[in-house]
Order: C-alpha cells, then structure tokens, then sequence
C-alpha cells in the first residue's frame, strides 16, 4: 500500500526525495470505507483529500434529480473535492466508494502544517492542487467536445479494468448518457470489430 502511495507522489512530483515521501506518508492516516459511503458529501466541507490504496470510488454531482459522474478514481490516484478541501466550504460534489476500499488522507490541518515546513511542501500542494485542477478540466472538457462513444472508446484506453469493476449504469452517467444508450454503443462498437 505505501508503494501505491509512493508511484503516485512520484507521478506528481518526479523530484521528491526518499525522506520527503517517508515524512509526508507519516502525515497520512489510514481509513476504510464499505461500498456506497461516502469519503466526500454534498453539502459538507471537506475536510481531507486521499490517495487510493484499495477499491474504486466516483465524483458525481446531482442536478435535476440526475447523477452525473464527473470522473473515477482507482488505486493510486487522488480523490476529494478539492475545492471545498481548499476553501473550507460546503462542497457541491460527492465521492462515493462504488467497492470496499481502502484510502489515506490527509486532513487539512496537517497540509498546512506541511506548507509551514518549506518550499517543498508548498510546491507540493500546488501540484496536487494542478493535478485535481487538469483532471476536472479534462474531463469537463470532453462531457461537452466529445460524444458518448468518443468518451467511451477513451475511458476503455485509459481505464481498460472499468467494465469489470462498475455496473453500466456509473458508466453510463459518466458518459451523460442512459443505460440503453451505453448498450447501443457497446454493441456498434463490438460489431465493428
């Protein structure tokens, strides 16, 4: 799990020295979550951000009674709601586990303690801050420039293991589309093959 921890504060910030990941993963502490809590809710300040050690989690708003999945995250990557992590207001998103998992997080008291102590660290939170910021914007960016099927045959090239890990139905929302919709272009699809 601190591997896991480890390659992605590598993917963020390549020139992190040894000492600096062992002092920032003393930071972290451990959390499990059951299938359907929430690590995030509308509404609540978020008062955390976490790296997936176990499971599959999805960050989805509600707007007129309809879900819509703004991105998942899997082992390895950062989750919140990173506004509100930020701001220290209600956030407008929530982040549900869709399995069981597993994520440490880091509260807000204790990255500004990591800001105080240099350069580093505050170089640190810019990064993440940009890695939460170009994930948000990619995938805004593509619900809007690209249709269901561009966004389908995208998610299955950088997220090949999602068909067997989520019900159609999170793909789905994900896409902006319906179920049915979702079947229709998995079947054109297959018999393109």
């Amino acid at each position: 799990m601190f591997g896991t921890i480890k390659q992605s504060l590598l993917r963020i910030m390549p020139s992190i020295t040894e000492e600096e990941i062992i002092f920032f993963i003393s930071k972290l502490e451990q959390r499990t979550i059951a299938k359907h809590d929430f690590f995030v809710k509308e509404g609540q300040v978020a008062h955390e951000m976490g790296v997936v050690t176990k499971g599959a989690f999805r960050m989805y708003f509600t707007y007129q009674e309809r879900e819509q999945t703004g991105h998942f995250m899997f082992e390895g990557q950062w989750l919140g709601d990173y506004e509100s992590f930020l701001t220290q207001k209600p956030a407008m998103n929530n982040v549900e586990a869709l399995e069981d998992s597993e994520v440490f997080f880091l509260s807000y008291d204790n990255m500004q303690q990591l800001y105080k102590m240099g350069a580093q660290y505050e170089r640190f939170g810019r990064l993440i801050a940009e890695y939460v910021y170009l994930v948000a914007m990619n995938s805004y960016k593509s619900l809007l420039l690209k249709t269901a099927e561009e966004r389908y045959i995208e998610l299955l090239a950088t997220q090949p293991h999602i068909l067997e890990r989520l019900p159609q139905h999170y793909i789905a929302s994900y896409l902006g589309i319906q179920a049915p919709s979702l079947s229709r272009i998995r079947n054109k699809l297959a018999q393109k093959r």
